[in-house]
C-alpha cells in the first residue's frame, strides 16, 4: 500500500518528518517496503525559456532552439519535442547533470548542429510519465531558478499490510493511524463531502436488485448526469501517480482516487449503455459471457458473483469491470457504484480467472461497510465539482443487515500481567479511543469496548486489545527480561520417543518411511476402512473437495502412494507411514496413532541370479511384524480374521494380552482395482497406542553359552487345520528345562502322496545345559517324550 505524504496530510496533521514517520509506525507494527521522494531533480535543472525555433537542417522531427537559462549567453539545444515553441517554459538540464541511472548530459552534435543541454519531459526527470512532449512549466516561473525550487516535494512511503489489518489498505486508515500512534487522534479529520439537499430525495433514476445478499450485503448506487469526460486535475493526477496509478480521465481517476482515499472499491458504469437502467448482481448463468476491461473473456463458473444490467453481465463483481458498459469519451450520464462483497468469493473468483485488481486486492481482505456509502457521497461530490456533473436525486441502498457493533471486554490485570508494564487504566483507555473505539463499560477492573466496523476482522478477543494497547504504549518501552527456563517431563512420558524408537525399528527391518496428507477424500476415507461418514470428522472450510476430512485409517493415504509408485514404474515396494488418525467416537474425536506396512514386488530385486526374482508373500509382512514385536520384547498371538480392506482367507490378526494390536493380509480386490499391479500386494496396520499400553518386562541379559547345544528332529504328517503356533506351545508347555529353541524347516503338501487336508510338517528342536556337556542319552530322552507329547495331544502321525 503506497501513500504520499502531501495526500495524508489532508486527513491528519503529520507530527514527524517522512523517515521518522515511517520508523514510528514501524514499531507500531505496520512495516515499511520503501520510502521514495518525488519532485528531487538535480540543481542543475533549471527554469529555461525557448526564445527562438528553427527547423533542424539535416532532420525533419527535430528543431534548433536558442533558451535564455539565466546567464548572459543563451544556449543552443536541438529538442525533438513537437512543443518547444516559442515562450514555453521547460526544464533545462544544464551539461553535466545527470539523469537516471547514470545518464550525462554533455556538448554534442545531433546531425551535425552543436546542442548544449536537453530540454526535458515529465519522464525523463522521474516526475510522471509524460513523455509527449517537454514539460511545460508556468509563466511566472523564473528563467534560471533551479527546477526543485518551484517543485513541491512529496514523499511517498510503500507500507506492508498485513491481511488482518484491511484499514491499513487507505490513505485515510494511515492518517488515523498517525493520529493514534502520535498521540493526537483529535487532528484526524474526514474530507468534508457537500452534496444538495434532495441527494437522497426521490425515486432512484435506476433499480438495483440483489440477489445474493450472502455474497453482496450492501450495494449503493447513484447516477450523475451531464458530465464531460476530460482529463483531471493536476493536483489529483500527481497524487494518483504518486502511488503507482496512472490517470485516465476525470471519472474514473475520481473511483481511482476515492478508493485509495478510504479503501472502498467504486466502479463507474456508463449509464446510457445499461439495458433497462437496471443493475442485478447474481451469480452466473450458464449462458453468461464477460469481456473486462482489459479485453480478455474471462471463465465463469456458478460460485462466479457478476453484476448484470436488464440483459446480460456488465462486470465481474469487485475484480474488474465489463468492457460493454466502460466509461467513453461520449459517456454524459454515469451510474456510480460502491458495494461490499463477500471476502472469500471474491479471493476464490480472482484466483479462478487469474485476474487480480486494487479493487480485488481490498475485498478479498474485507472493507470497512459503513464506508460503502461515505464513498459513494464522496465521489458523487467529486464528479459534480470536476466533471461538471449534476447529482440526480434518489439513491439506492440496499443493505438488509446493518451492522451490528459487538463488545470485546479486556482486563486491565491481565493487560499488566502481559506486558510486565504498569499501565493507569485511563491511559489504557485513551489509547483504545484515540483508535476510534467507543468505550461501552469500564470499571476498576476491566474496559468493554464497541468495535467499529473497519476493526471488525482483527480485534476479536481480549488479546487483540491488549496488542493494541501495547503497539500505542510502544513496543521499545517494553522491558526485556529473562526468560523463565521449565524443566520437561520424565523421558518415560515424553511421546517423542516412542515413536522414535518405532520408526528406527521399521526402518532397520529394511522398510522405507513415507508421509502423506492428514486430510484425504471422505469418499476414499470410508472405502474399505470399516469407518462409517457419520465417524469422520470434517472440517468446516476445508481447502478442496479432495481434502474434505481427516483420515481415519491410513490406508487411503499408503494405496494412494501405492498407485503413484506402481503408475512411474517402480512395482517393488517395501515402505510403511507413521501417523495419527482421527474419528469421532460419539461427541468428541478420538485421536490415535497408527502404523501402516506395504509390501509387494521383488524382495531382492538388485541381487543376481534366482533370488532376484524372489517375491514378497504374506509371511514375509508376518515375518518383518514379527520381528519388530520382537524388538519390543512382545509375542503377540496370531489367529485367522477378516477386515474390510484385506482378502478373506489370507487376513490375520495379532493379539498381546487379549488386546488385538495389528492386522495383516493381502488387499483385496476394492481397493487394487484401478492400480495395475504386478505382484501382489500386502498390506499390516498396527494400533502403535495398544501396542505402547503394553506393559514389557525390562530387558534381561545373560552370559553367552559355554557348552554346546544338541539339536534332534522330529517330522510328522498331521491335518492341514493344524497351525504352528500349537505346534510350539505344546512342545514348550511340556516344561522340559533342556529346550531352549523350537524351529519350522520343512512344510511338504502333495494329495497323491498323502491324501487330502493332510501335510508333512518338520521341526528341529535346540537342546542345551547351560551347566554342562549334554550326552546322546539324556537328549534322547526328552526327544522321545516330545514325540510322544505330539502324538497324544496333537493326534500327529510321527514319521
Amino acid at each position: 500500500m503506497k501513500t504520499s505524504t502531501t495526500w495524508l496530510s489532508r486527513y491528519v496533521d503529520l507530527p514527524w518528518e517522512p523517515r521518522e514517520l515511517a520508523e514510528k509506525l514501524t514499531l507500531a507494527g505496520l512495516e515499511v517496503e520503501g520510502i521514495e521522494t518525488i519532485g528531487e531533480v538535480p540543481d542543475t535543472v533549471v527554469v529555461g525559456k525557448i526564445l527562438t525555433r528553427e527547423a533542424h537542417p539535416n532532420a525533419d522531427r527535430l528543431s534548433v532552439c536558442t533558451v535564455d537559462v539565466g546567464g548572459e549567453t543563451p544556449l543552443q539545444i536541438v529538442c525533438g519535442a513537437p512543443n518547444c515553441d516559442i515562450g514555453v517554459k521547460a526544464p533545462c538540464a544544464l551539461i553535466g547533470t545527470t539523469l537516471g541511472e547514470g545518464f550525462t548530459i554533455r556538448k554534442a552534435k545531433l546531425r551535425g548542429v552543436r546542442s548544449e543541454g536537453m530540454l526535458c519531459a515529465e519522464d525523463e526527470l522521474g516526475l510522471g510519465t509524460g513523455h509527449q512532449g517537454i514539460m511545460e512549466l508556468p509563466n511566472d516561473a523564473e528563467v534560471g531558478a533551479p527546477l526543485a525550487t518551484i517543485l513541491e516535494r512529496d514523499t511517498v512511503i510503500d507500507w506492508e499490510v498485513t491481511p488482518n489489518r484491511p484499514d491499513w489498505n487507505s490513505h485515510i486508515g494511515i492518517a488515523r493511524e498517525i493520529g493514534a500512534v502520535g498521540g493526537r487522534p483529535e487532528t484526524f479529520r474526514l474530507p468534508q463531502v457537500e452534496l444538495p439537499g434532495n441527494a437522497d430525495e426521490g425515486e432512484p433514476p435506476c433499480s438495483v436488485e440483489v440477489q445474493d445478499a450472502d455474497l453482496c450485503p450492501r450495494y449503493v448506487a447513484r447516477v450523475i448526469r451531464n458530465v464531460t469526460i476530460g482529463p483531471s486535475p493536476e493536483w489529483m493526477q500527481a497524487s494518483l501517480l504518486a502511488v503507482g496509478i496512472r490517470p485516465i480521465n476525470n471519472v474514473v481517476d475520481i473511483t481511482n482516487y476515492v478508493l485509495m482515499e478510504c479503501g472502498q472499491p467504486l466502479h463507474a458504469f456508463d449509464y446510457d449503455l445499461l439495458a433497462d437502467h437496471r443493475i442485478v448482481v447474481r451469480r452466473a448463468l450458464p449462458s453468461d459471457k464477460l469481456v473486462t476491461l482489459d479485453g480478455v473473456e474471462r471463465p465463469l463458473t456458478p460460485d462466479t458473483l457478476l453484476i448484470c444490467d436488464g440483459e446480460r453481465a456488465v462486470a465481474l463483481a469487485g475484480v474488474m469491470g465489463g468492457a460493454n458498459t466502460e466509461i467513453r469519451d461520449e459517456t454524459r450520464t454515469v451510474l456510480l457504484e460502491s458495494a461490499c462483497f463477500d471476502r472469500s468469493n471474491i479471493r476464490a473468483t480472482s484466483r479462478r480467472v487469474g485476474l487480480g485488481s486494487e479493487s480485488s486486492y481490498r475485498f478479498e481482505r474485507g472493507v470497512d461497510i459503513e464506508m460503502t456509502e461515505w464513498a459513494s457521497r464522496r465521489a458523487a461530490a467529486l464528479m459534480c465539482e470536476l466533471a461538471g456533473g449534476e447529482l440526480v436525486p434518489g439513491v439506492v441502498d440496499l443493505y438488509p443487515s446493518p451492522y451490528e457493533a459487538f463488545e470485546v471486554t479486556a482486563r486491565f490485570a491481565r493487560v499488566r500481567e502481559l506486558l510486565g508494564v504498569d499501565i493507569s487504566a485511563e491511559r489504557m483507555a485513551e489509547f483504545l479511543r484515540g483508535l476510534g473505539l467507543s468505550v461501552a463499560t469500564m470499571d476498576a477492573e476491566r474496559i468493554t469496548l464497541r468495535i467499529p466496523p473497519h476493526r471488525r476482522f482483527d480485534l476479536l478477543r481480549e488479546v487483540d486489545i491488549i496488542e493494541e494497547i501495547a503497539r500505542l504504549h510502544g513496543l521499545d518501552n517494553i522491558p526485556g527480561s529473562q526468560p523463565v527456563a521449565r524443566l520437561g517431563g520424565r523421558r518415560a512420558v515424553d511421546t517423542y520417543y516412542p515413536l522414535e524408537e518405532a520408526r528406527h525399528q521399521l526402518r532397520g527391518l529394511g522398510l522405507d518411511e513415507t508421509l502423506t496428507y492428514s486430510f484425504v477424500n471422505p469418499q476414499a476415507a470410508v472405502r474399505c476402512t470399516g469407518v462409517d461418514p457419520g465417524q469422520l470428522v470434517q472440517p468446516c472450510n476445508p481447502l478442496s473437495n479432495e481434502l474434505g476430512a481427516m483420515r481415519p485409517s491410513l490406508v487411503p493415504g499408503v494405496m494412494a502412494t501405492v498407485a503413484h509408485n506402481v503408475a512411474h514404474g517402480n512395482d517393488d515396494l517395501a515402505f510403511f507411514e507413521l501417523g495419527r488418525v482421527m474419528v469421532h467416537d460419539g461427541e468428541n474425536p478420538e485421536e490415535r496413532w497408527q502404523i501402516a506396512i506395504i509390501l509387494s514386488g521383488r524382495k531382492f530385486a538388485s541381487r543376481p541370479g534366482e533370488e532376484k526374482n524372489l517375491i514378497h508373500d504374506f509371511f514375509d509382512l508376518k515375518g518383518i511384524l514379527e520381528g519388530w514385536f520382537e524388538a519390543r520384547r512382545l509375542a503377540p498371538a496370531c489367529r485367522a480374521d477378516q477386515h474390510p480392506a484385506l482378502r478373506d482367507g489370507t487376513c490375520a490378526t495379532l493379539s498381546q494380552e487379549g488386546v488385538d494390536v495389528a492386522v495383516l493380509g493381502e488387499v483385496n480386490e476394492a481397493l487394487t482395482a484401478d492400480i495395475r499391479l504386478k505382484h501382489p500386494l500386502f498390506l499390516a496396520l498396527i494400533e502403535l497406542d495398544r501396542v505402547l499400553a503394553v506393559h514389557t518386562a525390562p530387558r534381561m541379559y545373560s552370559p553367552l553359552p559355554q557348552f554346546p547345544a544338541v539339536t534332534r528332529d522330529v517330522s510328522f504328517i498331521a491335518g492341514s487345520s493344524l497351525t504352528h503356533r500349537q505346534v510350539v506351545e505344546a512342545i514348550l508347555g511340556l516344561g522340559e528345562a533342556l529346550i531352549e529353541n523350537v524351529e519350522v524347516f520343512d512344510l511338504y503338501e502333495d494329495e497323491e502322496v498323502l491324501g487330502a487336508g493332510r501335510r508333512s510338517l518338520a521341526y528341529t528342536v535346540v537342546y542345551r545345559d547351560r551347566s554342562k556337556t549334554l550326552t546322546d542319552e539324556e537328549v534322547n530322552a526328552v526327544h522321545d517324550r516330545v514325540r510322544a507329547h505330539l502324538a497324544a495331544n496333537l493326534g500327529v502321525e510321527l514319521r
